[in-house]
């Protein structure tokens, strides 16, 4: 397990405020969501806004913490209208699509002592985030010399390093303190500091876990967060809609708890509960 760069009382909330990510936004996602932030990774793909001189722009970015000489400051990683694999052939951009991470030799462009720029060609590991359509790549050294410390550790042959390469993954059994074999799967993704990742349990387990995707509803002290397709965004607790509050209710009921889902129907404005129970006739009728 990584070790945590961040914590949740550092992050730059005046900074994610500026995009349109206010505190109840950032903290009312899930918790899943935060250890990956904490241990420096990316968050999910969130509705922003930036300010321009005729108004405000909506996007969609990911963000990640990184630590400068003046504090705690933020990346974004816009979302691009469609990825650029030209440089693929046909094999390598059908794994990119399907979210593996294939070794490819690639353009790496570097700026010398003197300040010229420079284009060379090197061996990588290369994965596409599907989300923002942005492609990253590792030089293979790097993550190659991560591998090793892990084959080290886990004592993994040539076949298993070499199945890392072809964007495989990795799950071997290891005894525990009862006697018993519990399976372990390693795999490569370049999203996280190593680049190597390492999860008890098997291949599903790993993809459950480091492609883990926001459910379609994530309640917060707050408000909401909604993922319709793919396509997240907020709703405050004042705008909660029916279907909000039937899912808030039936989660309450599921753990045994006392909801606030039917104190809130209460708050809502007439005209929003006829719109919804429109909403929901007009469901029932294309069933």
């Amino acid at each position: 397990m990584e070790e945590k760069r961040f914590h949740r009382e550092e992050y730059p909330l005046d900074i994610l405020a500026e995009f349109g990510l206010t505190e109840e936004m950032i903290y009312d996602l899930p918790e899943f969501v935060h250890e990956t932030i904490e241990r420096g990774g990316k968050s999910p793909l969130l509705p922003i806004t930036v300010s321009q001189p005729f108004g405000l722009t909506h996007a969609y970015a990911k963000f990640c913490l990184i630590e400068t000489e003046d504090g705690i400051d933020v990346m974004f990683s816009p979302k691009l209208k469609a990825a650029n694999l030209d440089s693929f052939n046909e094999d390598e951009r059908q794994a990119l699509l399907l979210g593996k991470v294939i070794v490819s030799e690639i353009e790496d462009h570097i700026i010398t002592d003197e300040g010229v720029e420079d284009v060379q060609r090197i061996q990588a590991f290369v994965q596409l985030d599907r989300d923002t359509n942005g492609v990253i790549y590792t030089p293979t050294q790097v993550i190659g010399r991560n591998l090793n410390a892990v084959a080290t550790e886990y004592e993994l042959s040539g076949d298993d390093l070499q199945s890392f390469w072809n964007g495989g993954l990795v799950t071997l059994y290891e005894e525990n303190h009862q006697g018993q074999n519990e399976p372990v799967t390693i795999g490569v993704d370049l999203f996280t500091d190593t680049g190597v990742i390492v999860v008890p349990g098997t291949a599903d387990k790993w993809e459950n876990t480091v492609r883990r995707i926001m459910p379609k509803y994530s309640f917060g002290n707050d408000g909401c967060w909604l993922n319709k397709d793919g396509v997240l965004s907020y709703v405050p607790e004042e705008e909660f809609t029916k279907d909000i509050l039937d899912e808030l209710e039936r989660l309450a009921k599921q753990h045994g708890m006392v909801s606030d889902a039917q104190e809130l129907r209460h708050t809502m404005p007439e005209s929003q509960v006829q719109t919804d129970n429109v909403e929901e006739e007009q469901r029932q009728l294309v069933r």
